[in-house]
């Protein structure tokens, strides 16, 4: 072979090494990617008057809403889990609700050595203490969680006014709770609870990578200025309950009117279910507007159960009491 053939043979070497290389990629194609989105974060949203204690000496949250006598029925709860427009009912044997997470399948920001804190939202401040005299009373609701990474809440905090033994005079309260969790590994992230008939699965609507269980408390009353004088009792009734060295320093005398309080109505607007709002069939609309259509009736869906009240992050090194 001479050396015009060499140079000719090398010259179509490129192109029937590339001709190959697309006759392999078209004759086996590359497996389809997954349309399954993995489970990175986990959500525990508490809405309304929760008490929140984080555990220091075994890094474990507590959440809770006491349970008042049945001679305060103005002080009477009803719990909603995941739905907000379905009440579950109280049943007598076990006087309340108990949900518990291990940790398994949760990323740990701690070890036996070291306690890392969750990061708290600043918005917290005026409602965020420290005692390490506490009492776990008999309560409609009680979470046993692992600590979270952060802390947040959402919405606008309510303005509330103090007692006057308090430590200020003015304050902003949130009303809720976002508990948030990284997850490692989504098959071992169980939640447990105490009713037997219970679905402890999560909610069916979450966004893409984030599993999310919905906890809400609301007053079993629908007058506006009944709502208003039941925040202020209940939050120093907690305060009262289980926490009696935090009660002067946290007492509240007002907490401003919810913002979706019916005007001229008979009472609270009653917001909608997430399940039915997210579940309603699609309807076509009229692209051009029409003045003789009904007026648009808004949904405020921010908040769910009860946005009048909030509650109090409790730090402390000690178990309950009692």
């Amino acid at each position: 072979m001479n050396r015009r053939d060499i140079l000719k043979a090398l010259s179509a070497l490129p192109v029937a090494s590339a001709l190959e290389g697309c006759m392999r990629g078209h004759s086996a194609p590359p497996p389809a990617p997954s349309t399954e989105t993995k489970v990175h974060t986990l959500q525990i949203l508490l809405e309304g008057a929760f008490a929140v204690v984080l555990q220091r000496q075994s890094n474990r949250l507590t959440a809770f809403v006491p349970l008042p006598d049945s001679s305060r029925k103005d002080l009477a709860h009803h719990f909603c889990f995941n739905d907000p427009g379905r009440p579950k009912e109280l049943n007598e044997k076990t006087r309340g609700f108990r949900f518990e997470l291990s940790g398994d399948g949760l990323h740990t920001y701690y070890s036996q050595d070291s306690h890392v804190n969750p990061y708290i939202n600043p918005g917290f401040n005026d409602f965020s203490a420290e005692t390490e005299k506490w009492i776990l009373p008999s309560s409609l609701v009680v979470l046993d969680l692992p600590f979270p990474r952060s802390i947040n809440f959402s919405g606008r905090p309510l303005n509330v006014r103090f007692g006057k033994k308090a430590l200020k005079q003015t304050g902003m309260m949130p009303t809720n709770f976002i508990l948030e969790y990284r997850v490692d590994e989504e098959e071992k992230v169980k939640l447990k609870c105490n009713q037997s008939d219970m679905d402890c699965s999560p909610s069916p609507h979450c966004p893409p990578g984030v599993r999310r269980y919905f906890f809400g408390v609301g007053p079993s009353m629908y007058d506006p200025k009944g709502r208003q004088q039941h925040a202020v009792d209940f939050f120093n009734f907690i305060l009262q309950k289980a926490f009696p060295e935090l009660r002067e320093k946290y007492e509240l005398v007002s907490i401003e009117p919810s913002d979706y309080e019916e005007q001229g109505g008979s009472g609270t607007v009653r917001p909608a279910s997430l399940m039915q709002a997210m579940e309603a069939p699609p309807v076509l609309v009229p692209a051009v507007f029409n003045s003789d259509r009904p007026k648009a009736r808004l949904l405020p869906v921010a908040s769910l159960v009860d946005c009048q009240v909030g509650g109090i992050i409790v730090s402390t090194r000690t178990a309950p009491i009692g």
